[in-house]
């Protein structure tokens, strides 16, 4: 083995990088997320360990002191820190399936900088080729790829991932694809800049320019097409206000001072482009093929009523509230639940049930690292745009590695895109991988001396180091990745068991293999284990199985509930479980736990009721319905299960009042009011309902007449 051979691996798996928006695999348990994540962090680990061996031997392929490169161990230590100090340390670092988030990621990624950063050279480094250039025209070329899929949504003949109108690639959210777009429209403008006098190429990055901002534009990511046309902004107001064009040039720097004019001239025409633009958009706010547009009509909604809809009107107080709890370290990451609990609002109701990120990138890291690590997060970016904008150092041939102002100019659009866009929205892996990627090839035309210059020989290398970092390179693959995906796959094949008839104990089977397999993920394989456990236990499985599984069960949910204290989430699912098996007592203690810590949640309440309806005590039931009814009294299901709780505790006046409140539709087609009218008696009032359901629902007239048979017997 030579430095050659170690190169081989190192470039192949960073040229493989930008494919990795492609990955997605229905053999894995949120596919869009954790099929990118797995290969990703392979391929990183493989890469890392490579580039170790091969920066032992060779001095020129080890990092360079830089603004940013401090900046990033900066970031890393002090949010390592808020982990180790904070609410949840292993959640932390690990996460879960549905993020592939958390510490772990982060130290992938500064492994990815350092070694994208030290072993790619600039185009004006001598002898040293030119790695970025090409690697950027592959993420590009990639993009494009993106964009041919994307217009495939478009037209309608492939799938939106996640249904309605907003494409979204093979990332599976619109967002995901909005910023993977915003990131490449800038890269490709400013290639396109660099190739300007030739023509065939500027029209390729013009062409390809033009279709990545349609594809974003379908995407319908109001932050991401603002942040667009704010970067925009930035570059055209840079242009404008540009020193070099205003200067004299002599025989050698007329054509320089000519393309410097160029910009400036460029940089007008931007603008009025862009304030014809807002001011044709204003005026025609209310025509009908604005209104129409599923895509222009989100930004004409976008008002104060609409903001107040909106779950970033509840989680940005909360953020904040939350940082002001914690100011220093914060709460750690993967902990804004903890936020989300203690400042939950029962107005929110109509939006998703529980949030774990603010939809802020600033206010996410706020809560997670604290003052200190919002600050660290912050100084990436002033890192980023004092690197760009210093005065140039020599590279190794001796040429300038300044960029021209155009293309300080369009990286600072690029920067104060990204930075509004983060203001809606929370980072992702493609939106982290991309970001690094910024920061490891501005950092390459600012790179100082070597960090360290310490070398061993070659025979040191390969006896010592060669075998500590292929023993470090096989526990990492195993414990990080091969264990992670082997639980991924064993949790959804143990989902699609449970759908196959006859499959349910070969899903049993599956949920304790994935369960013992890894760490991370394990809260996601509990939660399903605890969900599913009713047609688990109504199966035809032999009793000393479904035993056996229960203990197993019961077990996992009561020890995963000891490692997350405090969790209301967790406590309900402990609670749940617990009373779907018949412990109503003992799962009445966990519910009232998790009311304790989430007073303002009304699904707490439902379950709490339930299980005294379940233990013959309705009255309470009801009082306990009331509480959560009274929380929002606007809250359609609240007002079914507080009538639902009148009807088993036989008060008539509450169950008259109620259903006053509710539509015919609501009251009739609700299977969980026939059902309580049944079970209290009032079989008069099931034959009543029935007889309705026929009229309002009659392509199920023959099955309502069936059950009305029945229920007459």
């Amino acid at each position: 083995m030579n430095k050659q051979t170690l190169k081989y691996p190192i470039f192949i798996g960073l040229f493989l990088v930008p494919f990795i928006p492609f990955l997605v695999s229905t053999a894995f348990f949120f596919p869009f997320i954790t099929t990118k994540a797995f290969a990703w962090r392979i391929i990183i680990e493989i890469v890392f360990a490579s580039w170790l061996l091969l920066a032992l031997l060779d001095t020129a392929y080890r990092p360079k002191k830089s603004l940013i490169l401090y900046s990033i161990f900066g970031f890393l230590a002090i949010i390592g820190l808020a982990d180790i100090f904070g609410v949840a340390p292993i959640k932390s670092f690990w996460s879960n399936f549905e993020r592939m988030d958390g510490f772990i990621t982060l130290l992938h990624l500064g492994m990815f900088f350092i070694v994208i950063s030290s072993v790619f050279k600039e185009e004006t480094t001598a002898g040293g080729g030119a790695s970025w250039k090409r690697w950027w025209n592959v993420s590009l070329a990639a993009s494009f790829i993106m964009v041919l899929y994307s217009v495939l949504q478009i037209i309608g003949l492939k799938t939106i991932n996640q249904g309605g109108v907003r494409v979204d690639g093979t990332l599976g959210n619109a967002i995901y694809l909005a910023v993977y777009m915003l990131f490449h429209i800038f890269i490709a403008f400013l290639f396109m800049w660099r190739e300007w006098k030739n023509v065939a190429l500027r029209w390729v990055y013009g062409l390809l320019i033009f279709a990545q901002v349609f594809v974003l534009y379908y995407t319908a990511t109001r932050g991401a097409i603002l942040g667009l046309l704010g970067g925009v902004f930035v570059v055209a107001v840079l242009s404008i206000f540009n020193p070099e064009a205003s200067r004299q040039g002599g025989s050698n720097g007329a054509g320089k001072n000519k393309d410097e004019k160029m910009v400036r001239k460029a940089g007008v025409a931007i603008l009025l482009v862009l304030a014809v633009l807002a001011g044709g958009f204003f005026s025609l706010r209310n025509a009908e093929f604005v209104t129409s547009s599923p895509v222009l009509s989100r930004f004409t909604s976008l008002n104060t009523e609409e903001i107040k809809t909106q779950g970033r009107y509840f989680v940005w107080p909360m953020a904040i509230e939350g940082f002001k709890n914690r100011p220093i370290l914060g709460w750690g990451q993967e902990n804004f639940s903890y936020v989300f609990q203690k400042y939950y609002s029962p107005e929110m109701f109509s939006l998703e049930p529980w949030f774990d990120r603010a939809h802020n990138i600033f206010l996410d890291w706020a809560v997670a690292g604290g003052l200190l690590g919002l600050l660290a997060y912050l100084f990436l970016y002033v890192a980023l745009l004092f690197s760009i904008w210093k005065p140039a150092r020599q590279s190794d041939g001796g040429k300038s590695t300044s960029w021209s102002y155009a293309e300080k100019s369009i990286l600072t659009g690029l920067i104060a895109a990204y930075f509004f866009h983060n203001f809606f929205v929370f980072d992702h892996l493609i939106s982290y991988i991309l970001f690094f990627s910024l920061l490891a090839y501005v950092h390459n035309r600012n790179g100082g001396e070597t960090l360290w210059v310490k070398s061993m020989t070659e025979i040191q290398t390969w006896r010592i180091a060669l075998p500590a970092v292929s023993i470090l390179l096989v526990l990492s693959l195993y414990f990080v990745n091969v264990k992670p995906i082997i639980a991924n796959v064993f949790l959804i094949e143990a989902l699609k068991s449970l759908q196959t008839p006859g499959k349910i104990e070969v899903a049993t089977q599956y949920f304790k293999k994935a369960h013992r397999a890894s760490r991370l993920g394990r809260t996601e394989v509990v939660e399903h284990l605890a969900g599913n456990l009713a047609p688990i236990l109504t199966s035809d499985m032999k009793m000393e199985e479904k035993n056996a599984f229960f203990s197993f069960a019961k077990d996992a949910v009561l020890k995963q509930n000891e490692d997350l204290k405090g969790d209301a989430r967790n406590e309900l699912i402990t609670g749940s479980f617990l009373s779907t098996a018949g412990f109503l007592d003992e799962a009445l203690v966990h519910l009232n736990v998790s009311r304790e810590l989430m007073p303002g949640k009304q699904q707490i309440y439902f379950e709490i009721g339930a299980a005294y309806i379940n233990k013959k005590e309705p009255q309470k039931a009801l009082e306990t319905f009331k509480e959560a009814y009274d929380l929002a009294p606007a809250y359609t299901e609240a007002r079914v299960i507080y009538l639902i709780g009148a009807i088993y505790a036989g008060d008539r006046k509450i169950e008259s009042e109620i259903i006053g409140q509710l539509t015919e539709r609501e009251i009739v087609l609700d299977d969980r009011i026939i059902n309580a009218y049944y079970s209290s008696g009032r079989v008069d009032r099931v034959v009543s309902l029935l007889g309705d359901r026929i009229r309002l629902d009659p392509n199920n007239a023959d099955k309502y007449r069936e059950l009305l048979k029945q229920v007459k017997q």
